[in-house]
């Protein structure tokens, strides 16, 4: 029988604001509490007579993972604590992860083809965060920033009753995209919601799917709502967590009684990412002055040019130890030394006072001596095969925008390859290639395949994208340029209960790992480029601390919310 999963504990003033300890051991920061003096009297004093605003910082800290939270986690620690030695561990023969931009070069100009994440938002707390780190790289030269006003971010599509459904960007488009079918009955649903009934107080979480049909109905969550979920997680919102997925509006349903009184009343964020907004928007200020009217961005050579620079500058900058081509077997931790061995790791040092795993919630389970936290194995990824497909004409599409995501409502002879989402490069960043033409990425699988007994071939994968086109929006020519990559377990999927487990582990880890094992990444906080960034800084500020913790805090304990125009 599992042992119940413990409920959120009372909020405590040092867990939720561990981060900020590390302020006081720089020269020439003042105290982030300063940042915004009108919170509360009770922060205040808390933060003021706290008694352990010090650092005792490692004397040694393995990173296992060299994506870009491993890579982020290495390169924010060593400033954070130079006098710790730090060895990041990679099992395959490249940093990066899932990042990877690959430039073809052909007789008419190169073409950049990215098989992972392949745009950035700056407009949130995580966005800044990265913005920072990309600062301190000096690859501000490198930004290729898409306007607001492009019709890339202007223009977004749902495939929808056998055409592409365009949603609103305006209000005047709002009223126009009201007649169109992805949308039917929208209006009323919408009205309705501040009226319907809250949850019952003893529900702690529940799939998207229910929530958001119990609020919204279910034409716009099965049509417009599931689309989303495909183009961000590749999964099924019959299985994905509402509480940790629409935490924001979730919890405004528990709060306000419904979602629409949480939008109308006072705007709130959760304090510690409003201290962190000031810190590292002010910080950042120079560059997002640059990006005012960004919508999205990238570089010049692709995603991978961030991950390319970290890890030179974690190499030569940073003076951390990086190993590629070594497979950690397990961790133990030693309780009379209070260090935990890499085993696998075939060096005199093999034992650090912390580890870092970056790993998937599963891999890092496996890594654990048996019982120690058996909730990371619910955490499960999805596979998605990414085919990328250019043609030497232009404008190929017949639509000018981002791309077009396709619901779990859209009928198997209208999706027969289970494609989740089209994205239209050549808009998305049309500067990346010298070769004029159109890009596209086709995006097959996801929750699709999780009971898939064989999984396609990259032949198969382009020959189902061509399809896929061929069917959606007419393309009969063929391709000039092609390449599949099928990215195994790629995206983790918080399923319901997620947080509840993460509380779980978070006890698990204190209680037998003598919080030395610290978690960041994907299967935590979120699956975008900027969430894994903010994962990995909010761990290399824990661990130069120097005191036990998981990086799971925030799932263990209450959060405090206030206003987001607090000053």
């Amino acid at each position: 029988m599992k042992p119940p999963i413990p409920r959120r504990r009372p909020f405590r003033l040092h867990h939720a604001h561990s981060f900020t300890r590390s302020f006081w051991g720089h020269k020439g920061d003042e105290p982030v509490e300063s940042l915004i003096p009108q919170i509360s009297e009770e922060w205040h004093r808390g933060v003021e007579q706290h008694p352990d605003l010090h650092r005792d910082p490692p004397k040694s800290v393995a990173i296992l993972g060299a994506g870009v939270t491993g890579l982020t986690a290495a390169y924010q620690l060593a400033h954070f604590s130079p006098e710790t030695s730090i060895t990041l561990l990679e099992a395959s023969p490249r940093t990066g992860g899932w990042i990877r931009s690959l430039k073809i070069p052909t007789s008419k100009g190169s073409i950049t083809f990215e098989t992972g994440p392949r745009t950035l938002r700056p407009w949130t707390v995580n966005g800044i965060i990265t913005l920072n780190l990309i600062s301190h790289l000096s690859l501000q030269s490198q930004i290729l920033s898409v306007p607001k006003t492009s019709p890339a971010a202007k223009n977004r599509y749902i495939y929808f009753d056998k055409r592409l459904n365009e949603l609103p960007s305006s209000v005047q488009g709002a009223f126009k995209a009201l007649q169109l079918p992805v949308l039917k009955g929208a209006v009323p649903s919408v009205l309705t919601e501040i009226f319907r009934r809250r949850r019952a107080k003893d529900v702690e979480d529940e799939s998207v799917e229910s929530f958001l049909t119990r609020r919204l109905g279910a034409n716009l969550t099965n049509n417009l709502a599931s689309a989303v979920f495909h183009g961000i997680y590749a999964g099924d919102i019959a299985n994905l967590s509402a509480d940790a997925l629409l935490h924001t509006i979730y919890r405004n349903e528990r709060v306000y009684g419904s979602i629409t009184r949480g939008m109308l009343g006072v705007q709130e964020m959760i304090l510690e990412d409003k201290l962190l907004e000031g810190v590292y928007g002010s910080r950042t200020a120079p560059l997002l002055n640059q990006l005012r009217k960004t919508s999205i961005y990238s570089f010049k050579g692709g995603m991978e040019t961030l991950t390319k620079r970290m890890e030179e500058a974690v190499k030569e900058e940073c003076d951390v130890t990086l190993k590629t081509g070594v497979k950690v077997d397990g961790l133990e931790y030693n309780q009379e030394t209070n260090e935990v061995k890499v085993l696998g790791y075939d060096s005199p040092n093999n034992s650090f006072d912390f580890v870092i795993s970056t790993l998937p919630a599963w891999s890092t389970a496996n890594l654990l001596p048996p019982g120690t936290s058996d909730a990371l194995f619910e955490t499960t990824g999805v596979t998605v095969m990414v085919v990328n497909l250019f043609y030497d004409k232009p404008n190929m599409t017949g639509y000018s925008g981002f791309g077009y995501l396709i619901p779990k409502s859209v009928p198997l002879e209208q999706n027969p390859h289970r494609a989740l989402g089209v994205i239209f490069d050549s808009d998305a960043m049309p500067e990346q290639d010298e070769r004029k033409g159109t890009k596209v990425t086709v995006m097959l699988g996801g929750h699709w395949w999780d009971n898939a007994t064989s999984l396609p071939s990259q032949e198969d994968g382009i020959k189902m994208a061509k399809e896929v086109l061929l069917q959606h929006l007419g393309i009969t020519e063929d391709p000039a340029e092609t390449m599949a990559s099928l990215q195994v377990d790629c995206i983790p999927q918080y399923g319901v209960g997620h947080a509840g487990r993460l509380r779980q582990v978070h006890e698990d880890l204190m209680d037998k790992m003598g919080g030395k094992v610290v978690l960041a990444g994907s299967s935590y906080g979120g699956v975008g480029l900027n969430d894994c960034v903010r994962s990995a800084r909010d761990a290399a500020f824990g661990v130069a601390a120097g005191r036990p913790m998981t990086n799971l805090e925030r799932w263990a304990f209450e959060e405090v919310w206030i206003p987001k125009d607090m000053p």
